[in-house]
């Protein structure tokens, strides 16, 4: 199946009007809904903490509805936080934020698998261990665990284990080094740290040495298997049936 390509749904008038909510109230949060007209709405922020937002309760009783997506915007932080992610899961409304400092929009779709290629970095939301979960998801049919992230940076300073640790559980084998790559074998990774896995990738297409990957701060995509990638990879598992 052909890889599809990632998209932002926010319209340029979305984006602007979000722009100017944010603009207004930094370096406050702000926040609101957007509405199934597309029209946004900005809602008053009853928290008192920094860097945080809470919409108001009469206005989310107005308009939650009517809502086809919860917005907010961030001073300084680009994309979508820990904190975002998880809200985002429990209220299972797409999420859009508007990062000030970057001038840029994000949107999160809790019930959707995104697009393959050209996904922006986000730490939680598109990173290397989402691309291959989405992969899966996309190309198999197969529904694999989502761990959660702690922090940015958490895979080059103490690894992620979490699939390190339970490829088994997800119904993968560890292959022999000698075993050739079949599309769908999954690479683990240790780049610049030898102590632990903080990177993976799968296998898109063999014959032409390609994986499919995401990197830290660069658009998912296709790379070759070769040079400095085949040099830091420590394991190739494969999912059995």
């Amino acid at each position: 199946m052909e890889l599809t390509t990632w998209s932002n749904p926010l319209t340029a008038a979305q984006r602007l009007a979000m722009r100017q909510f944010a603009e207004a109230a930094h370096p406050k949060e702000t926040c609101g809904f957007i509405l199934q007209d597309g029209s946004v709405v900005e809602c008053a922020n009853t928290s008192n903490e920094p860097d945080t937002f809470t919409i108001n309760a009469q206005d989310t009783a107005k308009y939650y509805d009517d809502a086809i997506a919860c917005w907010h915007s961030h001073a300084n932080y680009s994309g979508f936080s820990p904190a975002d992610i998880k809200a985002c899961k429990q209220l299972n409304l797409p999420y859009a934020v508007w990062n000030c400092s970057g001038s840029e929009s994000f949107w999160l779709d809790p019930q959707q698998s995104a697009g393959l290629l050209e996904r922006p970095w986000n730490y939680g939301v598109y990173d290397c261990y989402s691309a291959v979960r989405d992969w899966y998801w996309q190309q198999m049919g197969v529904a694999m665990g989502d761990y959660e992230r702690l922090y940015e940076g958490e895979w080059s300073t103490r690894g992620f284990t979490h699939f390190e640790e339970n490829f088994a559980a997800e119904g993968f084998t560890r292959l022999p080094t000698t075993v050739p790559l079949e599309r769908g074998d999954v690479i683990l990774f240790r780049i610049r740290n030898q102590n632990c896995c903080n990177h993976v990738a799968v296998v898109e297409d063999p014959s032409a040495n390609l994986l499919y990957q995401h990197l830290v701060g660069r658009l998912s995509g296709l790379t070759a298997y070769s040079g400095y990638f085949r040099e830091n990879s420590y394991m190739v598992v494969r999912r059995l049936g």
